[in-house]
């Protein structure tokens, strides 16, 4: 009966041994990629620390690892997403650069292609805090906004429809006296 009970004992350690050791060497890519999470690698890289990271196939991702939607809410997982303060200095050499004062962006357009991921950065070059945002509802999640003298930035994705998208600042008085621009996409 003893050696019946030891032999028990030795089958369940061994079986326990093996759970523990399959389960610290096992691979859950295949699980993460059949629920719908990406992996690191397949996500591509962060132009702009803080921002959205950009897929290896050049789309703007939310932090749920979907392609960011423009139209969703501000600030949520499925939008693009804007950085901390950061460095111009620090940004990629294709970045559209806007600077916003009470005489308004400069400069006050742009131009993109349909789809492209787009950097953006914007600096307030005075002693008031400003906003960016588009007029258009469908690229309401693309915003910033930015303290005196600060500099932030966000990725995203460029509309595929070719046109002219206004864009402004949203604080009170601001659109008013000359604070709008236009992203011309090709």
């Amino acid at each position: 009966m003893i050696k019946k009970n030891i032999l028990w004992i030795v089958i369940g350690v061994v079986v326990v041994a093996g759970v523990i050791y399959l389960a610290m060497t096992a691979d859950f890519s295949a699980i993460s990629q059949k629920s719908g999470q990406q992996n690191a690698s397949e996500v591509g890289e962060t132009l702009v620390p803080g921002t959205s990271a950009v897929s290896k196939d050049g789309k703007v991702l939310g932090t749920d690892g979907q392609v960011a939607q423009n139209n969703a809410e501000w600030g949520t997982s499925g939008a693009p997403q804007q950085s901390g303060p950061v460095d111009v200095k620090s940004l990629p050499n294709d970045t559209v650069v806007v600077n916003v004062s009470a005489s308004g962006f400069s400069p006050n357009s742009f131009k993109t292609k349909s789809g492209k991921a787009v950097v953006l950065s914007l600096t307030s070059k005075d002693t008031y805090t400003h906003s960016f945002h588009f007029a258009d509802q469908n690229l309401k999640a693309v915003a910033i906004g930015v303290g005196p003298g600060e500099t932030r930035a966000i990725t995203f994705n460029a509309p595929t429809q070719k046109g002219q998208y206004q864009f402004f600042c949203d604080l009170p008085g601001h659109k008013e006296r000359g604070e709008t621009g236009m992203m011309i996409v090709e």
